[in-house]
């Protein structure tokens, strides 16, 4: 049969060599675009720090005029010289301050992008290990069934059980094998959604370990106090707009040099210059100073906020993860009581004539449903819980 060769191909992969999410997310640190962006973005940032650090460069000027006064000799004049704009000491240590913590402040932007990404990985590779686990489950169901339903075929042909009786395990069977192949479509499915969210071409030739996923536990320790990159990110934004304020509050940005040679007919002279902005004649650098004062605000408030949410957030989803841990043990005790207990009995009972099939399918099929229903608890686990290391950006404390 088709669904059983690929059941124990399936089977056979998984105990051959796999790869595991420690592996995965070696790869993606390594090849996925955004981490290359965030490398190649360092690179630049670095350039752009040590051109800042630098000073203007000079500045080459050269003239040239021929003069015929009226009573004097007539000749060419010239003249060269060289002028430098030179920065203010504080102005310029405040400038690449205020760049350093611009850049920084971008680079743990794509970071944060970057960390919630791995957590999405994290997440569908339990999905998908979840799904290939409750597809062997329910080979394991429909292999049994299956020989339920060949016995009572043997038992139909003695005629012990009716051909009504025979039709409904049938039309069980058949129903059963449909399902089958619709999980093996949520198998398909969460893979390639695993694989979409990497973007490594070849995780496809590989199978997952699945033997790495993050135990199910009810207390979890986190750090609470430890900042977010969001929240690292708004510091550096902090941090830009006070050294942006610094940068406007002196009596003058930058004053220039200039030293030339003028040769006028038959005179020669040597000129030496200096000119400064006076900032004194206009309020620029003041409103300057106000923008900044009024940005530095605004992000101290959104940070406040950040904090806020995330002391919140992180409260509910540890409630949740803990009613999904109840919620995984409670399944899982009426499972088994299920299995071990109640569908023996049913199914002795069936076969000694004491209750009908229709009895012992309806059993058969809420036995599936319990664990389908706890193979969606797990994932409800899973879900909150990267949802939770995604809100506060930490690893826990087993």
């Amino acid at each position: 049969m088709k669904i059983i060769s690929s059941l124990l191909i399936a089977v056979f992969s998984l105990n051959a060599s796999a790869i595991t999410l420690d592996e995965i997310l070696l790869k993606v640190q390594n090849e996925h675009p955004l981490a290359k962006s965030i490398e190649a973005l360092k690179g630049a940032h670095s350039s752009q720090s040590r051109a800042a650090g630098l000073n203007e460069p000079l500045e080459f000027s050269a003239e040239g005029a021929y003069a015929k006064p009226d009573l004097d000799k007539s000749g060419y004049e010239y003249s060269v010289g060289v002028e430098q704009n030179i920065m203010h000491p504080n102005v310029k240590k405040a400038a690449m301050q205020s760049l350093k913590y611009q850049n920084e402040s971008e680079i743990l932007e794509l970071e944060h992008n970057f960390f919630l990404l791995r957590q999405d990985v994290k997440l569908l590779y339990h999905v998908n290990c979840l799904n290939q686990k409750s597809t062997l489950q329910y080979r394991d169901s429909f292999l049994a069934f299956e020989e339920f339903y060949k016995k009572k075929k043997r038992a139909y042909e003695y005629g012990e059980i009716s051909k009504k009786d025979l039709l409904a395990l049938q039309i069980e069977l058949d129903r059963i094998k449909a399902e089958y192949k619709l999980y093996e479509n949520k198998v398909n499915i969460s893979r390639e959604n695993l694989e979409s969210k990497t973007l490594l071409p070849s995780l496809r030739e590989e199978e997952l370990s699945c033997k790495d996923t993050t135990p199910i536990i009810k207390e979890l320790e986190f750090d609470y106090e430890n900042k977010t990159l969001k929240e690292q990110s708004l510091d550096k934004k902090i941090l830009t707009y006070q050294s942006d304020f610094e940068r406007y509050n002196v009596s003058f940005d930058s004053f220039t040099l200039g030293a030339a040679y003028q040769n006028e007919l038959d005179t020669d002279r040597f000129v030496f210059s200096l000119s400064m902005p006076l900032n004194f004649t206009t309020s620029f650098n003041e409103d300057n100073r106000a923008a900044a004062l009024h940005k530095k605000s605004a992000l101290i408030h959104e940070k406040e906020g950040v904090k806020l949410q995330k002391s919140s957030h992180s409260e509910a989803l540890k409630k949740e993860l803990s009613q999904n841990f109840e919620n995984i043990n409670a399944y899982q005790a009426m499972m088994q009581k299920y299995e071990n207990e109640l569908m023996p009995l049913v199914e002795s009972a069936y076969d000694l004539g004491e209750s009908s099939v229709i009895e012992y399918l309806l059993s058969q099929r809420e036995l599936f449903g319990l664990k389908k229903e706890l193979i969606e608890h797990y994932k409800k686990y899973y879900e909150t819980l990267f949802e939770l290391y995604s809100v506060l950006q930490t690893k826990e404390k087993l």
